[in-house]
């Protein structure tokens, strides 16, 4: 085994057994500077957010020193062979148009000739190895490039372990943030509504994601009232799930203060606009049961489904625009009967909108026929049979928003 194939077996052994990446490079442009006979050896990565190479490690500088020195990308030799993604050697730099000077005016280092492989990834560029001026005054060979490319697939390797490494870390921080954001969750979608006599109610929400931008509420309001919501904030994800908990946060606080959430749903409107980013917004249905009438308002929500207790049954359509948007737009109150016997199913678009292979949508005639089929049930079983009858027109099609569904129902007078 010749001198270079052990230092390329010894490098790549070091790649395997150890995680030190910096100490490992160190080792890799050590080795390349002695076999080569060069002067220096340096490491430079690419930044494709600022696009320049950023000085990663080199052999002939101080660490404190590698930060400061970055190469625009497409300027100087190394920014070359990063656009390019080829190799380069070069016996007299001064010759050479590509040569970048600003790194040897802020070294102090004369660089002559010059010698630049990039580091790859597949067939991405993650950044340049080089080395420079032959100790004995000569030039770089055809065989040093080759064998100086057969260290940057080595460096590379290392960088690449240490980005996974790093990544799968962050993978890690993510999934256990997001455990205790799902709690945090769970715990604002009650099981519990503390609904007054002649109010029964049951809630289901299934996020697409681990969370997702639908919640539901309710809890008593006014001296025998119950209010209730369902809303859904665009977009999923945490960031959804966190504007919606405020919401429903900011509800609750105005009802336990004693005033009408229906009253200062324009107030709420004006403070989530300036809460919510730009280009997201909030769809709701809120209610109010008091003196058996509802009382409503569908901030650009889906038209919620009122069985009446007769057998038929209405669309409560939207009233106003949704939340965050206009907040100085008029808002419409609307008010229907909710005498005994009354039921109203309140979802959000991820049941009407759920898509079968074929890209078919369960739409509302579905939602109306399969309710209709089982208006005798109790709440939890109507939601029950709802749900599974989504599932069962998805036909395995992967669920691309949140399923939320919330049943109230009306048994009895309910008096001020």
């Amino acid at each position: 085994m010749t001198r270079q194939e052990q230092a390329l077996l010894k490098a790549t052994r070091s790649v395997l057994d150890a995680n030190d990446t910096l100490h490992i490079i160190l080792q890799i442009l050590s080795a390349g500077q002695d076999l080569l006979q060069a002067e220096a050896a340096s490491l430079f990565l690419v930044d494709t957010r600022r696009r320049v190479l950023r000085m990663a490690a080199a052999t002939n500088l101080p660490q404190k020193v590698w930060k400061t020195i970055e190469v625009p990308l497409g300027q100087g030799i190394s920014g070359w062979v990063a656009e390019q993604g080829e190799s380069v050697r070069v016996t007299d730099v001064s010759s050479d148009p590509r040569h970048f000077s600003g790194v040897d005016r802020q070294t102090g280092f004369k660089t002559r000739g010059y010698m630049s492989v990039p580091l790859l990834v597949g067939e991405e560029v993650i950044g340049t190895l080089q080395v420079l001026n032959q100790t004995s005054g000569g030039s770089f060979s055809r065989q040093d490039e080759e064998l100086l490319e057969g260290f940057a697939v080595i460096a590379a390797l290392a960088i690449n372990k240490r980005l996974m490494h790093k990544a799968e870390l962050e993978k890690e921080r993510m999934e256990a943030e997001l455990t205790v954001a799902e709690a945090f969750q769970r715990r604002l979608l009650p099981d519990d509504f503390h609904a007054p006599d002649g109010i029964t109610v049951h809630g289901y929400h299934l996020a697409a994601r681990s969370m997702g931008g639908d919640l539901y509420d309710g809890f008593p309001s006014g001296k025998d009232g119950f209010t209730f919501l369902i809303g859904d904030v665009s977009g999923k994800g945490p960031g959804a799930a966190i504007w919606m908990s405020g919401f429903s946060s900011a509800v609750r606080l105005i009802a336990r203060e004693g005033r009408d959430p229906l009253a200062e749903l324009q107030l709420l409107d004006q403070h989530m606009h300036h809460l919510l980013p730009a280009e997201s917004f909030l769809t709701l249905f809120i209610a109010r049961i008091e003196d058996n009438e509802l009382h409503y308002s569908s901030a650009g929500h889906n038209s919620m489904l009122l069985m009446q207790p007769d057998g038929s049954h209405r669309w409560l359509e939207s009233t106003g625009l949704p939340i965050g948007m206009m907040p100085d737009f008029p808002r419409e109150l609307g008010q229907v009967p909710f005498p005994a016997g009354s039921r109203l199913i309140l979802f959000t678009d991820g049941i009407t909108e759920a898509e079968n292979p074929a890209g078919d949508m369960y739409e509302e005639d579905r939602l109306l026929n399969i309710v209709q089929r089982n208006i005798a049930q109790p709440d939890d079983i109507l939601v029950n049979r709802v749900v599974r009858s989504v599932k069962r027109f998805s036909n395995g099609t992967e669920q691309s928003d949140d399923i939320t569904l919330l049943v109230v129902s009306s048994n009895g007078n309910l008096e001020s």
